[in-house]
C-alpha cells in the first residue's frame, strides 16, 4: 500500500472511532450528543401576574398640512401655522424637550390630462410628537393646537413613563401563582417539590387607547372642541414558565 493510502486509512479509522464514542455517550444516562435538545424534567407550570394603574404619559402626533400653487408659499404657510401650534404648546407648559419633529415632507400634486401629467400645486406636511405628562391637560392641548392651525391630530397613546414598578409587582404575583400551581401538582402526584431550575418570563401590556384623527377635522369645521379624554387604567401582565425539581 502506498504512503497516501495508509494516511487516508488512518484518518478514516479515527473518524469512525469518534462517531462510535458520540453514539455511546448518547446512550449513557444523562448523556446527550452535541446539538441535541433534551426535554425538561420535573414539574413545569405557567402562571400570570397582573398590575394596573392610571397612565402618566400621553403621546400625541400633531401635524400641520398646507397647500399652495408653489412649493415656497406652501412651506411658508406651513411654517407660520406650525409656529403658532408650537407657541400654543409652550403656553400650556409643555417642555421643549417633549416636542420632537417626526416628519416633514413636500410633495407635488399631479393632475393627469390625456396621459400627460401637470403639477397643480404642492402639499407641505409637518408633524411633531408631543409627550404630555399632565393627563388633565390633554383636552386643553387638543383644543389649543387645533385652534392654532393643526389639522392632523393622530391617535393619542396613553402609556407609562416608567413601567418598571408595575412589572415588578406583576412578576412577584406571577411567581407566587406558579409556586401554588406546582405545589398542587406535586401533592396530587404524591411527590415533593424542589427548587425551581428553569424560569422564563414575558411581558404583556394593555393595547394603547387612541383618539381618532377626526378630532382635528371636527374642530376645523366648527363642530366644537374636543370631548373630555379619559385615559382609564392600563394593565401590565407578566407571564412566567417555571420548572421545579421533584423532591
Amino acid at each position: 500500500m502506498s504512503r497516501t493510502g495508509t494516511i487516508i486509512g488512518a484518518v478514516g479509522l479515527v473518524l469512525l472511532v469518534v462517531v462510535l464514542v458520540l453514539q455511546l455517550l448518547a446512550l449513557l444516562p444523562g448523556g446527550a450528543a452535541p446539538g441535541t435538545i433534551q426535554e425538561p424534567t420535573g414539574i413545569t407550570v405557567m402562571a400570570q401576574g397582573k398590575a394596573s394603574a392610571e397612565p402618566d404619559l400621553a403621546m400625541i402626533t400633531i401635524g400641520v398640512q398646507t397647500r399652495d400653487a408653489g412649493a415656497r408659499p406652501a412651506a411658508e404657510k406651513n411654517d407660520s401655522r406650525m409656529n403658532d401650534v408650537m407657541d400654543a404648546l409652550l403656553e400650556l407648559g409643555v417642555a421643549e424637550e417633549d416636542i420632537q419633529t417626526v416628519d416633514y415632507s413636500v410633495r407635488a400634486e399631479i393632475d393627469w390630462d390625456d396621459d400627460e401629467q401637470r403639477v397643480i400645486g404642492y402639499v407641505v406636511s409637518n408633524s411633531v410628537l408631543v409627550k404630555l405628562r399632565e393627563m388633565e391637560k390633554v383636552g386643553d392641548v387638543l383644543d389649543a393646537v387645533t385652534a392654532a392651525g393643526a389639522n392632523n391630530v393622530y391617535g393619542i397613546q396613553f402609556t407609562f413613563d416608567d413601567p418598571s414598578a408595575l412589572r415588578e409587582e406583576a412578576r412577584a404575583e406571577a411567581m407566587v401563582e406558579a409556586r401554588k400551581k406546582a405545589e398542587a401538582l406535586a401533592q396530587l402526584a404524591g411527590v415533593g417539590l424542589g427548587k425551581p431550575r428553569y424560569i422564563n418570563e414575558s411581558f404583556m401590556e394593555s393595547p394603547p387607547f387612541y383618539l381618532e384623527p377626526i378630532y382635528a377635522v371636527a374642530a376645523e369645521r366648527g363642530i366644537g372642541g374636543g370631548a373630555p379624554v379619559q385615559p382609564g387604567q392600563l394593565e401590565i401582565a407578566v407571564q412566567v414558565q417555571v420548572t421545579y425539581d421533584i423532591g
